[in-house]
């Protein structure tokens, strides 16, 4: 079993035929990326909006906590 690995590891069997074109993504046009915007906002807009979120989440659990007296200054 062994041996038949390693013969065929030596042997040059590779096929290098056409490739298909099938395979490779066509690119679309900007005018139907356009249809594809998650809530009519860019990845980059969406990455501050959730940037702004998490961070108004923070600040608003924070202000929480000091005002329950979980956590003291």
């Amino acid at each position: 079993m062994l041996d038949d690995l390693r013969r065929s590891t030596t042997q040059d069997d590779f096929d290098f035929e056409e490739e298909d074109d099938s395979v490779f993504v066509v690119e679309e046009d900007p005018e139907e990326r356009v249809n594809k915007l998650f809530l009519g906002m860019t990845a980059v807009e969406r990455m501050f909006l959730s940037i702004f979120l998490f961070l108004n989440v923070c600040v608003l659990g924070l202000a929480l906590l000091l005002a329950t007296g979980r956590i003291v200054f």
